[in-house]
């Protein structure tokens, strides 16, 4: 089952070597993006990945400049990538089931 990863970064450049460590570790380029305060109009896509109380939360890490980076793996990637999630300045970070909106 796949899963939706949620992580809060503090910086765009972080978020950027994040990035480029995922995929130097394997992880799939079209799997992972980042989402800029800037764009903050995207946290709506996330809406039918993720449960509406942490969209909010993520809402929040927005307007207070955070970056966010978002990932879809499979299950058995998801520790892998919080490790690497962890070792390169993320925080918030979930997992998450993918739902589907009703």
């Amino acid at each position: 089952m796949a899963k939706t990863i949620i992580s809060a970064f503090d910086d765009r450049r972080k978020a950027a070597r994040l990035l480029d460590s995922a995929i130097e570790n394997g992880f799939d380029s079209r799997c992972l993006s980042v989402i800029n305060p800037a764009e903050a109009g995207l946290i709506r896509a996330l809406m039918a990945e993720v449960p509406g109380i942490q969209v909010r939360l993520y809402q929040q890490h927005l307007r207070m400049g955070d970056c966010l980076l978002v990932a879809q793996v499979t299950e058995a990637d998801v520790p892998r990538l919080i490790k690497l999630l962890q070792s390169t300045g993320g925080h918030h970070i979930e997992a998450f089931d993918q739902v589907k909106a009703a």
